[in-house]
């Protein structure tokens, strides 16, 4: 561990970020998980290296995985063996990281988008790019996600735009029941939807017995900005309802603009603030 003024910086392994060595002097591999989805033979292959090589298995918060207790000696048949199943050391440092996800509409009955390929297109086409600072991205399949992307410097949620066929409403209710915002209610025996309340979560329409309520339009909320750490900050809405193809240009102008404009190590909330949102925007739109 060197030492130093302020927080000790640790010991990086042939310039590998996601390689360091850890307080008790032995090395940690932290590997690039994205959407964090595993294959039964990765997991398999974590435990036989951590038996063999290392002490205890860690999940961090941002779906990654941890090898703990690795001496020095010992990692390079440990990277070896972990590479075999297609497990890398993951993305650290000034860098665009790993992408966190939801199980979306593949598995999650909550959901209305789609998440586990859309994580995977935006892991291989950005993660490990070299950014003025961290780069975090979190994608949910719905407007109440379990992934939080509203505190990461971009989020993605999915959005539907719910409609009525009062022809087929029967004023049954369920639509209520199952609103947390209390955007719909019932008037003369049929739905009715409060649009300013509404906030696109589809779980109206994925209740209605009668198929009265169905998706006028999908998308996704697209945000920037967003900061988890003390103080949390939410993140600024870029664009709602955008659709899928248009996600990887947005994400490759706005990482464009925060190259061109932010100062090496400055988050990309202090470069939007530095500037003011309605700037970044035009920017990243125009």
């Amino acid at each position: 561990m060197v030492q130093g003024r302020g927080i000790p910086k640790p010991v990086i392994y042939k310039n590998m970020p996601a390689v360091f060595q850890r307080r008790d002097g032995k090395f940690e591999i932290k590997l690039q998980v994205t959407g964090g989805l595993l294959t039964a033979q990765q997991v398999q292959r974590i435990g036989e290296v951590a038996s063999k090589y290392g002490s205890r298995v860690h999940f961090t918060v941002r779906q990654e995985v941890l090898i703990l207790g690795i001496q020095e000696e010992n990692l390079e048949p440990a990277l070896a063996e972990l590479k075999e199943v297609g497990l890398n050391p993951g993305s650290a440092g000034m860098v665009f990281r790993n992408v966190v996800s939801c199980l979306g509409t593949d598995y999650c009955y909550k959901a209305v988008a789609e998440t586990i390929t859309l994580a995977r297109e935006i892991g291989d086409r950005f993660t490990g790019e070299k950014t003025p600072g961290p780069l975090k991205v979190a994608i949910g399949g719905c407007a109440f996600p379990c992934t939080r992307p509203q505190f990461n410097e971009i989020g993605l949620m999915g959005r539907v735009l719910p409609q009525i066929d009062l022809e087929k409403c029967t004023g049954c209710g369920k639509c209520v029941e199952v609103c947390k915002v209390g955007a719909t209610k019932i008037v003369e025996e049929k739905a009715i939807i409060d649009y300013d309340k509404c906030v696109r979560c589809g779980r109206c329409v994925a209740v209605c017995p009668e198929a009265a309520k169905y998706s006028a339009e999908k998308g996704y909320i697209m945000l920037v900005g967003g900061r988890g750490s003390w103080p949390p900050h939410e993140g600024w809405v870029l664009c709602d309802m955008v659709p899928r193809e248009r996600i990887i240009p947005l994400i490759e102008r706005i990482l464009q603009v925060y190259k061109e404009g932010a100062k090496p190590g400055m988050r990309m909330r202090e470069f939007i603030n530095s500037i003011g949102f309605e700037e970044f925007k035009r920017r990243v739109l125009s």
